[in-house]
């Protein structure tokens, strides 16, 4: 290259800085498109802001003026030792009274505060979910094979949460919760309960409280743990998992879960966990499995998620400024992933709390209130996802095709009425990002707006609401800071009311857990009918640390697939397996009723822990 070459590269650089052009690290494509998934298009703000426990009745005000609302029910049982005290029925040994939750003022006492949260909250709480702890019983209950913690017979157990149900209803007129979560992380116990047991007690509650009180039933509650580690020692854990589906998928309603990241350092550095990658990998499974058995998906729920300190060692009430700020960052992470699950995931309630003090138990960690109704910084939570309401419709979006990890997840919304659409980004990444917002054949083309972000930012959580931004001046990026999760607000003058919606379901393979052998793994597809109008391949990989996970080919139909990108991973360093999710762009004319999907990789050994093809019809 000549000496005046260069010369002038240079000068052409130097008068893009001058003039301010930004480069955009990265693009995020909004089709003129609704986007449904399982027939669900609208934001739908009851399935996911909800917070654990009942609120405290003074709280009540201020839990309303943030957006949340009591979304689970917890320990019921164990409070004021409710199941512990319970007497044995005189007239049937080794049952319980049906006469000891129908005395007047120890029912009042246990359902009083319930039946505020309905006048408090009315509607907003229809669709609540109602735990129990299920690890405490009354001594006279025979608990032999269970080391005298868990009964033995799964008939009387069940009568007393039949009991218990039915002493609400009488004394709440017919109020009851909508679900029922049978007992609370069982995998934590099975030294007591183990995987068969924990299967009897779920399918005996769920007949009972099914055909009783018409309560749809959920289970079962499986700790953030049991997903994650779903591929190690031999998968294990998913064995559980899939025993439990074995009775669940025609039993119970909703196969419910818990999911966590946690911090490797106080600093607030690093982070590992089950989102994003082995979050879908997992559910992937979950769904896979119920296709493969029933020919359907099944609703998930999650009834906890949020941030986890047990990997500090320092105890699960540690609290300090990064902990607040990672307590909102990691929950905004998995909103992302649960609302682009939305096709399975029916609702989600964060491990947060209108106030978690009592005696003897002065944390404030996972607090929205102090008792006096002070807002503490967790809060904004809520107050960010407060500004999407049931009128806005999601709208489609596509990440950057770049054959590398995302490290960014995307949203859009549109609310026909207001003619406002939102951006909102999430940036599981460590660096900033100038991000492209691309909208085909400008059929938008939004100059300015305003941008929300919550930040950690000067040692504290920041929250920098509606900032003026202007794209234009960016060369149709937005600045998405490290660590961060932002929206972006613009009006127009745009018709949304006149937007087709794409319908996207997901079908699954015919077989999971492929093992690559050879190199190689292979399974089909079907889909009900043609005419699609686009497509997209997930693939769950799991192989050996010091493998590469990454798929040398895919062919879809004979057809290789070239544009993919991997979904951010948390579990690099921590995973005892390389366990990534991978998608893929299918031109949506190569899909046929029957699907054939070949995968090559480098070595053998490993498996396909699933493959989804996510298909939509234009309508």
């Amino acid at each position: 290259m000549s000496l005046h070459n260069c010369r002038m590269i240079l000068q052409v650089l130097c008068t893009s800085l001058l003039l301010g052009a930004v480069f955009s690290d990265t693009t995020v494509t909004i089709y003129n498109e609704f986007l449904s998934q399982g027939g669900r298009v609208n934001y739908e703000v009851e399935r996911w802001n909800n917070v654990n426990g009942l609120s405290q009745i003074s709280l009540i005000p201020n839990m309303k003026s943030i957006g949340a609302v009591p979304g689970r029910w917890v320990n019921r049982d164990r409070r004021e030792d409710l199941f512990k005290n319970w007497p044995q029925n005189p007239s049937r040994h080794g049952y319980p009274d049906p006469k000891y939750l129908q005395e007047p003022a120890l029912q009042r006492r246990t359902f009083l505060t319930y039946k505020r949260q309905i006048d408090g909250y009315g509607k907003d709480i229809d669709n609540m979910i109602w735990e129990i702890e299920g690890m405490f019983w009354p001594s006279w209950m025979n608990m032999s094979q269970h080391q005298g913690r868990f009964p033995n017979d799964m008939d009387a157990a069940s009568e007393m949460v039949s009991l218990m149900v039915q002493s609400c209803k009488d004394y709440t007129g017919g109020k009851l919760p909508a679900i029922f979560e049978v007992i609370n992380e069982p995998d934590w116990d099975e030294k007591y309960v183990n995987p068969q047991t924990n299967v009897n007690f779920h399918k005996a509650v769920a007949d009972k409280l099914k055909s009783r009180f018409g309560m749809k039933v959920a289970g079962p509650s499986y700790t953030s743990m049991a997903l994650r580690q779903s591929t190690e020692n031999n998968f294990s854990s998913w064995k559980r998992t899939a025993k439990f589906l074995d009775m669940s998928l025609d039993h119970l309603d909703y196969f419910s879960f818990h999911s966590y990241n946690h911090l490797h350092d106080i600093s607030g550095h690093s982070y590992a966990g089950i989102n994003e990658a082995r979050l879908f990998a997992s559910l992937d499974m979950v769904e896979n499995y119920s296709h493969i058995k029933k020919g359907k998906k099944v609703e998930l729920v999650n009834t906890e998620f949020g941030l986890g300190l047990n990997s500090l060692q320092m105890g699960p009430n540690f609290e300090n400024a990064m902990t607040d700020f990672q307590t909102i960052y990691q929950s905004n992470g998995f909103m992302f992933s649960f609302l682009n699950l939305r096709e399975f995931m029916d609702r989600a309630t964060a491990f947060l709390l209108s106030n978690e003090q009592y005696p003897g138990h002065t944390s404030l960690r996972n607090s929205l209130f102090t008792k006096d109704g002070h807002p503490l910084t967790v809060s904004q939570f809520y107050v960010f996802w407060k500004n999407f309401i049931d009128a806005q419709k999601f709208l489609r979006v596509s990440s950057l095709y770049n054959g590398q990890e995302k490290t960014l997840s995307p949203l859009a919304l549109a609310n026909p009425n207001t003619k406002e659409m939102v951006v909102l980004l999430h940036n599981f990444g460590s660096k900033s990002e100038n991000v492209k917002l691309d909208f085909p054949n400008n059929w938008l083309n939004p100059s300015s707006g305003e941008q929300t972000c919550i930040v950690f930012e000067n040692g504290k959580t920041a929250v920098h609401s509606n900032t003026h931004f202007d794209r234009s001046k960016q060369h149709g990026s937005v600045s998405l800071p490290a660590t961060s999760t932002c929206f972006y607000k613009f009006k127009t003058n745009f018709n949304f009311g006149g937007l087709h919606t794409d319908n996207q379901n997901t079908y699954y393979g015919k077989n999971m857990i492929i093992p690559i052998s050879n190199g190689h793994a292979q399974t089909t597809i079907s889909v009900p009918s043609s005419g699609y109008h686009e497509a997209r391949l997930r693939v769950g990989i799991n192989r050996a640390k010091n493998a590469d996970a990454k798929p040398k080919a895919v062919t879809f139909n004979g057809n290789a697939l070239s544009s993919s990108y991997m979904l951010f991973d948390s579990m690099k360093i921590e995973g005892k397996t390389k366990w990534n999710v991978w998608e893929f762009v299918v031109p949506q004319s190569q899909i046929h009723a029957t699907n054939t999907i070949s995968m090559t990789f480098d070595g053998n050994g490993g498996q396909v822990t699933s493959v989804a093809l996510i298909a939509g019809k234009l309508r």
